[in-house]
């Protein structure tokens, strides 16, 4: 018997080599596609945690708004950071008895003045971050000038826009609440919105400009029982 060692035809490799690209290109588009799925869904679940804590914290905050003395209820129509302009601001102040105790030691006042705030992130001004500052109310003590001291934290990143709107007994509703001028203006305090609606919009990607939105409604109880002491009146 005679042996023969027959090797492959350049016809053979050729095929053979386009197969391989065939299946390796379907591979690659197959693995693109689930990294995309991935990042897609750990950014959702990012959005989706940060959302119920920021929002959490404003509810509680709100739902524990007092009228005290002469801060006044101030409040804005909210940052869009879409187009790349925003500039940094306070969207909210007012007191609240949700203070948070971070010092163990025995505090001298339940009231707080809450603020929050947005500022663009230093590398992309696209995205915005809301922080949070909380200063205790103390008697004799400017809390504005006390909160200049305070190191807000940081309650969400990667934000689109923040958007709020207050309403009023009647359901009215307003972009804005109060102002610093308008509390200069008046002997006394504008009486506390009955509700405020948050919308938090956090960037999914940005390069497709697409994102997730998240809403929340809070009923502030001193403002409806101050309307109600002001309609009797």
């Amino acid at each position: 018997m005679i042996a023969t060692d027959k090797g492959f035809t350049l016809l053979e490799v050729l095929l053979a080599v386009t197969v391989l690209g065939v299946v390796a290109a379907m591979l690659s588009l197959s693995l693109g596609g689930t990294l995309r799925v991935v990042a897609a869904t750990e950014q959702q679940e990012a959005a989706h945690h940060q959302a119920h804590t920021a929002l959490r914290r404003l509810t509680a905050d709100l739902a524990s708004a007092v009228q005290a003395g002469e801060i006044a209820f101030t409040g804005q129509a909210g940052v869009d950071g879409a187009e790349g302009d925003a500039e940094a601001g306070e969207l909210l102040r007012f007191v609240s008895l949700a203070h948070l105790v971070f010092n163990p030691a025995p505090q001298r006042s339940n009231e707080a003045m809450i603020a929050y705030r947005v500022v663009p992130d230093a590398d992309d001004r696209h995205r915005l971050k809301l922080l949070r500052a909380d200063t205790v109310v103390l008697p004799g003590i400017d809390p504005e000038a006390a909160q200049d001291d305070e190191i807000p934290f940081l309650l969400a990143d990667n934000l689109r826009a923040v958007r709020l709107a207050y309403l009023d007994r009647e359901g009215r509703e307003y972009d804005g609440w109060g102002s610093e001028q308008e509390a200069a203006d008046q002997a006394e305090p504008r009486p506390l919105p009955a509700a405020v609606r948050c919308t938090l919009e956090f960037w999914l990607d940005a390069d497709s400009e697409t994102f997730q939105a998240f809403t929340t409604a809070v009923l502030v109880p001193a403002g409806l029982i101050g309307a109600e002491a002001a309609d009797a009146d």
